[in-house]
Parts: C-alpha cells; structure tokens; sequence
C-alpha cells in the first residue's frame, strides 16, 4: 500500500527495477540523483527491506525485492511480540 505522501527516497527507490539487478550507477542515473545520494537511497532501501544489495565498491549491485517503498511493520501485519 502507498501511502499518500511520498518523500524523496520512495520515489528514488521507485524508480529502481523490480528484481532486477542494476549497478549503483545505473540506479542514480535512474534516479536522476548522484552516486552520492544513490547510496544514502540504497541504505534506506535496505533498512527498509526494500532493496538487496550484492558486491563491493565500484562492482556493487542492487535490487528493489518489494513493490512499495516501505515494507508494513511487524505489528500492523499482526505480529504479537
């Protein structure tokens, strides 16, 4: 589910290909963002559980694994811990 406000980094992480895997590079010219801030997208995606990643350095890789830019939390899915 989207939610109504999207901010910067959804709709970068958006913009990404789903399960398809793409170079830091492609996903900020994708973005239409610097490799800078593609990578602050990417560490968001992946806290979020948005986005896998594979490599290292200038070989590194990402991948959006989840249609939206927020995966729900445990608890609004009816998880009871």
């Amino acid at each position: 589910m989207l939610r109504p406000f999207m901010t910067n980094t959804d709709r970068a992480l958006m913009l990404l290909p789903f399960e398809e895997w793409i170079s830091i590079g492609t996903a900020a010219r994708r973005a239409k963002i610097d490799k800078g801030a593609a990578l602050s997208v990417v560490r968001a995606g992946r806290r979020r559980g948005v986005l896998c990643t594979r490599g290292k350095g200038a070989a590194q890789q990402v991948m959006r694994i989840h249609p939206d830019p927020l995966r729900p939390s445990r608890r609004s899915m009816g998880s009871r811990k």
